[in-house]
C-alpha cells in the first residue's frame, strides 16, 4: 500500500515563498516531523518558465519510504506539497507542519491510498530480511 497526501496552501506570504534557506528547511525537516527516513539531500531549484508568473521555486527530498516534493509559487502565494510513502504517518501532522511554516490556515487537503495490488508487506519476511542484510554488508564491506 502506497499513501499519498496532497496540500495546497493559499493565502501565503509571498516572501516565504520565495525564501530559499526557509524552503530548503521545510524539505530538510518534513521527514522528521511525519517520522520517515531522509536518504537523500534536500534538491530545490528555481524555475523559470516561460511564464514569469508562473516562476517558483520546486524541490523533493528523497525519504526511505518514498519522497516528498514541493512547488512554491510566490506570484500567487502559493504552495504545494506532496508526500508519498508506503509507511502510513499522521495527516494531521504533516498539515500543521505546512501551516506553520507557511503561515498560512488556508489549506486543501487530499489523501489517496495507492498501489493496493502491491505485493510489498506491511511486515518484512524475517529470513528474506536477514539474507538481504547480510548481502549488503557483503556488498559494501561492513561487517
Amino acid at each position: 500500500m502506497l499513501v499519498h497526501l496532497m496540500l495546497e496552501l493559499y493565502n501565503c506570504d509571498r516572501e516565504l515563498l520565495s525564501n530559499e534557506p526557509l524552503l530548503r528547511r521545510v524539505l530538510d525537516e518534513y521527514p522528521g516531523r511525519v517520522d520517515m527516513e531522509k536518504v537523500s539531500p534536500v534538491h530545490l531549484y528555481d524555475i523559470e518558465t516561460s511564464n514569469p508568473l508562473d516562476a517558483g521555486m520546486s524541490g523533493f527530498v528523497v525519504i526511505a519510504q518514498s519522497h516528498i516534493s514541493m512547488h512554491a509559487w510566490p506570484e500567487y502565494g502559493e504552495v504545494d506539497i506532496d508526500i508519498c510513502s508506503c509507511k502510513e504517518f499522521s495527516q494531521e501532522d504533516a498539515i500543521a507542519f505546512a501551516k506553520e511554516m507557511f503561515q498560512s490556515d488556508d489549506v486543501e487537503a487530499h489523501f489517496v491510498i495507492r498501489g493496493n495490488r502491491s505485493l510489498r508487506p506491511d511486515v518484512p519476511d524475517p529470513i528474506r530480511y536477514e539474507a538481504a542484510m547480510n548481502a549488503r554488508l557483503a556488498r559494501t564491506g561492513a561487517r
